[in-house]
């Protein structure tokens, strides 16, 4: 039987937003229909995905393949299952290799019990990789979700945690020829021949080309003239190449802009307008005439502010409920109520700001702008002193010899991480801690900040790190980067659990819990290069339940159609 849906006009404060018009979902895992934009897919965008998906690309595929369009013999073992927090379960990808997607999942798991859909992220603590490399067998990190990564924000872009990539295309050519896809750092030119002849050889016969190529071959999409080729799948002339000619370098280079052309569009659901729709946090806004984003020229920390003023003075909010619809993929309520406007409210303020001069601050928004909800820069929350101090007790990260820049630079293969030029560092300050390994702990921007491995990033890296009046007369800054890592985006954060850059905060009240705990030890000089934000946070035991129902808000589903 089909639904009956009440269709409203919403007519929205002027300095706000413009009138829009949206249907209401009725119990059928619909969020309000708010107009959006429907631009043609770019070609490069549906043959990245493709890319993204391909599972030829790796070390253990050029190891035990038979030729570029046979199946492999037997499969990667580290794709047979994928790791939860909650066990494991089996890989989408068995009986091949890695790929993209094998650590960014998005639908794979819709609908199963302790799993569930993704934001491009995965389900542990960090990823399994192909082969044990310079005492490496998982990831580094945590996956951090990709949706929203490069949302459209003012400032440089920064990829990773550790801002290691300042392109989607240096992150991708980086991932595909590294240690992810089992590649070691001294065979990197063994990696792009081997990509490039996946491509040249490729003949369209496989599944992943008849779903996503039309069946054709990669030789065809990438030349672009075959009269075969569909108008999504035809690259524009400047993008096109041919691959018999071109060099393994340039086939790579085609790769990372497919690839990351494909992920400039993981974005969470917006308007014509850029403006963000699908959760209830965002429902809550509109209903009730808010800004739903910062005016031309106003700073997101200005708008925070300013919706912080407008909430106080909001008299009689319209709740959301159930008649503004409901989830499809999440076993919460579609609910923006009371207990959610009590932690909006909490995040949004400072302590200075504080009703009561000091509790109920979280100063959350100071690095979690809205309506991003992040910054899309760096900092140091205590999550690697907290992870160190549990494994050598309490104080000894303080303690922790963290060499200056002279120390750390003349001496690369002590102290910074492998790369092609440095096969052999040790890299002790990107890993986990250890009880075994007292000089092991993660750093975060640290090992990238003045890298001279790392040159890309370094001047948009300086133009952060030495804003707004830091320190930078020693080490040009370089003891301010030490355990920061990048804000991620708070939006739908429900499908990038667990937490953190390692994976040690399980569920929002563990989060919550985390920076009572932190914020707590800044305030006592206890935290090693603690963040300035943290003097205006001013948190307890009272305010985890109504912070978490506000961060539950923001929940919106997700899928990648």
């Amino acid at each position: 039987m089909k639904s009956t849906c009440k269709k409203w006009l919403v007519c929205l404060a002027a300095g706000s937003i413009l009138s829009a018009s949206f249907v209401l979902g009725c119990g059928s895992g619909l969020a309000p229909n708010f107009p959006s934009e429907n631009d043609a897919t770019p070609a490069a965008d549906s043959i990245g995905e493709a890319l993204f998906l391909d599972t030829r690309f790796s070390e253990f595929f050029a190891t035990h393949m038979t030729g570029v369009n046979d199946p492999l013999a037997a499969g990667d073992p580290v794709v047979e299952q994928v790791q939860t927090i909650n066990g494991t379960l089996p890989g989408p990808f068995a009986g091949q290799s890695i790929n993209c997607r094998s650590c960014h999942f998005v639908t794979e798991f819709e609908g199963v019990a302790g799993a569930g859909n993704r934001t491009y992220a995965d389900f542990t603590t960090r990823s399994p990789i192909p082969r044990p490399l310079n005492g490496f067998d998982h990831t580094q990190r945590n996956a951090m979700q990709m949706v929203g990564s490069l949302q459209t924000h003012s400032g440089p872009t920064f990829l990773h945690f550790d801002g290691e990539f300042s392109s989607p295309e240096d992150l991708v050519e980086a991932t595909i020829t590294g240690r992810n896809f089992g590649w070691g750092p001294t065979e990197y030119q063994q990696a792009v021949a081997h990509i490039a002849r996946v491509i040249r050889e490729d003949d369209g016969s496989g599944k992943l080309a008849a779903d996503r190529l039309n069946g054709l071959s990669y030789s065809v999409i990438f030349k672009g003239t075959d009269p075969r080729i569909p108008s999504d799948l035809r690259l524009p002339e400047s993008q096109r190449l041919d691959v018999q000619m071109a060099t393994d370098q340039q086939i790579l280079d085609e790769i990372a802009l497919c690839i990351s052309t494909y992920m400039q569009d993981l974005l969470f659901k917006q308007d014509e307008f850029g403006r963000y729709i699908a959760s209830p946090y965002d429902v809550f806004l509109r209903i009730n005439h808010l800004p739903v984003q910062p005016r031309v020229g106003q700073s997101p920390a200005a708008y925070a502010q300013e919706l912080l003023q407008a909430l106080d003075s909001l008299s009689s909010p319209l709740w959301v409920d159930s008649t503004y619809g409901s989830f499809l993929y999440h076993n919460q309520k579609f609910q923006f109520g009371p207990q959610e406007l009590a932690g909006l409210k909490i995040f949004l303020r400072s302590a200075t700001h504080a009703v009561d001069g000091s509790q109920h601050a979280g100063n959350c928004a100071a690095c979690h702008l809205p309506p991003d909800f992040t910054d899309f820069q760096f900092h140091n929350t205590g999550v690697t002193q907290e992870e160190y101090d549990a494994v050598h007790g309490s104080g000894a990260f303080l303690q922790l010899y963290v060499p200056p820049l002279s120390v750390r630079n003349q001496n690369y293969d002590q102290w910074l991480p492998v790369t092609t030029n440095h096969p052999n560092a040790l890299e002790p300050f990107r890993r986990a801690a250890s009880a075994e390994q007292a000089a092991y702990a993660d750093l975060g921007l640290w090992n990238i900040y003045l890298n001279p491995d790392r040159p890309k990033p370094q001047a948009a890296l300086k133009s952060i790190v030495c804003a707004n009046g830091a320190d930078c007369s020693v080490d040009q800054g370089l003891a301010n980067t030490i355990a920061e890592f990048k804000t991620p985006t708070l939006r739908d954060l429900e499908d990038s659990a667990p937490y953190f850059h390692n994976g040690s905060a399980l569920t929002f009240n563990d989060v919550v819990e985390f920076y009572i705990r932190s914020s707590a030890l800044a305030r006592q000089g206890l935290l090693r290069n603690a963040p300035a934000q943290f003097a205006n946070m001013s948190l307890s035991e009272e305010d985890v339940a109504a912070l978490v129902a506000f961060l539950q808000s923001l929940t919106e589903d997700y899928d990648d159609s």
